[in-house]
């Protein structure tokens, strides 16, 4: 599998620059190494009905095409993507709508996919979020360490990249199982490389695994499309609640399904991981509708200094962004302070609507103690913590801290982006003061 990840990710490398370097020629004579994306939706579906025989239910849902066309939209006409940052989140968008054909037909054709809890236990789920590069990742990484935790690493969320077709041949559950299974080693090469060759720049600053329990982006996308690509930001996913609260509704019941469905996939015989840990600060707004559908969850939410937070996360995208598209770190900078004062105004006017389970953890005491934290998170929803979680823990984060030293630190200073850290706290005095941030 080695040599096969390191051939591909050599000729990704290759074909990105080639792509580059060749496209914007040929296109003046409207000539394209690659199939542009369709310019509606109707175009779209037309091609994935003809590829695959039928269409997700959701295709009738305006709300849903509507979304659908904005994530089009901003794909052909973003001017910063490079022609190999268009093909690969058009690529990233039909990988989205693939899943969510695979989900919805798993859930018809095997109803018996979702696994009922144990009588003798509870299985709260739990979501992580708040504010971006506050520690959600390694506090999801160390939750999932937990016998009776379930997290979806990223090659789940997306049934190892089986097609449509796998599931409705499939002649019962243990023989989609193995479909999945056999397209997963294509799947995780395929991933690796892309991993390699396009995120190599921003993989010590946030390490991604297809094998490692991961933001659940991928399975929301496949209904709210805020995100056409893993770590790339989008201005309006927060206006997502307010303009499209139909679909948040529908998005969130649905994934809950997807969840049971991953989960009776991956793990059909283990019944003790039966809470759910989730992770993402794309969860932050949805908080009611959250407990419309997970009305026992409990909500951790982490803060971090926002000024800490602009500078890190635009950092981070400016490595992120620079195999896609032509990065401007002022205007992203920019962006980044929008985002983060509309998310820290967010967390301020939810607090008084939390529930008694919400656990508010400070960055830097995290960062002090994770295990304490993670002690006390346990102890809300159930989950033995035991001498043996406590190795694990110990051994997880001995490891953790020797690879980022490996790696090296992650250098950024807010001034490269042309802000103002005092500026962001007086923007977010509210929140700073709530949370002693």
């Amino acid at each position: 599998m080695g040599v096969a990840v390191f051939v591909s990710s050599l000729l990704l490398s290759l074909f990105r620059i080639l792509l580059n370097a060749i496209d914007p020629y040929l296109s003046r004579i409207n000539v394209h190494l690659v199939a542009k994306p369709p310019s509606s939706v109707e175009e779209l579906l037309a091609t994935i009905r003809a590829e695959s025989g039928f269409l997700p239910s959701l295709a009738q849902n305006s709300q849903w095409r509507e979304r659908l066309q904005l994530a089009l939209d901003s794909v052909r006409t973003a001017d910063d993507l490079t022609p190999f940052g268009r093909w690969i989140l058009y690529g990233t968008l039909r990988m989205e709508i693939n899943s969510l054909q695979c989900s919805e037909t798993i859930a018809q054709k095997f109803p018996e996919v979702v696994i009922a809890p144990r009588p003798d236990r509870t299985n709260r789920p739990v979501f992580i979020f708040g504010l971006w590069r506050s520690g959600t990742t390694l506090l999801h990484y160390l939750l999932s360490l937990y016998p009776d935790a379930f997290s979806p690493s990223v090659s789940q969320v997306v049934f190892g990249g089986a097609s449509p077709s796998d599931v409705r041949d499939a002649s019962s559950l243990d023989d989609l199982r193995h479909k999945i299974k056999m397209a997963s080693k294509r799947h995780s090469i395929e991933t690796e490389a892309f991993l390699r060759a396009v995120l190599s720049l921003s993989y010590s600053v946030h390490p991604i695994d297809v094998d490692r329990p991961e933001e659940c982006i991928e399975v929301l996308n496949r209904y709210l499309f805020y995100e056409t690509l893993p770590l790339v930001l989008c201005d309006d996913f927060m206006d997502v609640v307010s303009q499209y609260e139909e679909l948040s509704d529908r998005a969130y019941c649905l994934y809950k399904r997807d969840l049971h469905v991953i989960q009776s996939i991956f793990c059909p015989n283990d019944r003790r991981r039966s809470h759910f840990v989730l992770k993402a600060p794309h969860h932050t707004p949805f908080s009611d509708v959250i407990l419309r559908h997970f009305p026992d969850a409990c909500f951790v939410r982490m803060h971090r200094n926002p000024a800490d937070v602009v500078a890190s996360f635009t950092s981070l995208l400016c490595r992120n962004n620079a195999s896609f598209s032509r990065v401007d770190s002022l205007k992203l900078g920019r962006s980044m302070q929008r985002t983060v004062f509309r998310m820290t105004n967010e967390l301020v006017r939810q607090t008084p609507r939390m529930p008694e389970s919400t656990i508010d953890v400070r960055f830097d005491d995290f960062i002090r103690d994770p295990i304490s934290v993670c002690r006390k998170i346990a102890v809300e929803v159930g989950m033995e913590h035991t001498k043996a979680v406590d190795d694990k823990l110990t051994a997880f984060l001995i490891e953790d801290k020797a690879k980022r030293a490996r790696a090296g630190k992650h250098v950024y200073a807010i001034e490269d982006f042309g802000l103002d850290s005092a500026e962001i706290r007086r923007d977010s005095k509210e929140y700073c003061d709530m949370f002693s941030v």
